[in-house]
């Protein structure tokens, strides 16, 4: 009895690993940990998810995506403190796993308690150095995936992540599309344009021109059939928007 209880420890101990799952912001990191964690939960295996205690963006009990997606997690800003805790689950998932100093050492512990753990983090900072600790993880680890985004920019592959706002020492700072965008190689050494994310005074949507401009015609023609008094010259709809029209082609030009 003792050599089979012994056996199936043993057996337990060997399935132990580790994941981990990088990309910069906006590449889905929290959704795809999400997705492997609801896998493991379908296969009855019991699941614990660890968050950053600071990081309360969108959800304070649980993990979000950007879209708001979440789950029940429990909250750390050092993962040791939860040892005995999660000691207690098959499946330990952990989002936001650059912002914990002690990610190796715990998740190589678990790991070797037979514990599957998932890590879902930035790889880089926006300086594109590596982040914290997080990369001590690499060779500890059996399954590394480096997933992508869309750059914010150009709409090409995104694999970094870039700062709008100034860009001090200070890399610890939770934000999402208030403060950081996804972006290419290339973009990356690009002049980020309007940081506040909000139109300026001067810009002009080429789309929105051509619907006031009809509109205006619009008035205009209503304006004209209801008044006797002759008109010398009426701007002609279909040059208005003819105008319009040239502005959307030449923003199209721009984006390419």
């Amino acid at each position: 009895m003792s050599m089979t209880v012994a056996s199936c420890l043993n057996s337990q101990k060997d399935h132990g690993q580790i994941q981990i799952v990088f990309g910069p912001m906006f590449s889905g990191k929290t959704t795809e940990l999400m997705r492997r964690m609801k896998r493991y939960q379908i296969a009855n295996h019991s699941c614990l998810i660890i968050k950053y205690a600071k990081d309360t963006r969108y959800d304070e009990n649980g993990i979000a995506t950007h879209d708001r997606q979440t789950l029940p997690a429990v909250g750390a800003e050092v993962l040791s403190e939860l040892t005995s805790q999660a000691l207690q689950y098959d499946v330990i998932g952990i989002d936001e796993g650059q912002f914990f100093p002690d990610i190796a050492t715990f998740s190589d512990k678990m790991a070797q308690q037979g514990k599957i753990v998932i890590v879902a983090a930035l790889d880089g900072t926006y300086q594109k150095k590596g982040f914290g600790n997080i990369l001590d993880l690499v060779p500890l680890a059996e399954s590394v995936v480096k997933l992508s985004a869309v750059c914010m920019t150009c709409f090409k592959e995104a694999s970094f992540t870039k700062k709008m706002v100034s860009r001090d020492k200070v890399v610890i700072e939770i934000g999402g599309a208030d403060k950081y965008m996804s972006v290419c190689r290339q973009c990356f050494f690009s002049p980020v344009k309007n940081h506040d994310n909000k139109p300026t005074t001067n810009s002009r949507s080429p789309l929105r021109a051509l619907n006031n401009d009809l509109s205006s015609s619009s008035v205009q023609s209503s304006q004209i059939k209801g008044n006797k008094t002759p008109v010398k010259s009426v701007s002609s709809p279909m040059k208005m928007s003819q105008n319009a029209l040239v502005d959307v082609e030449n923003a199209v030009k721009r984006l390419f």
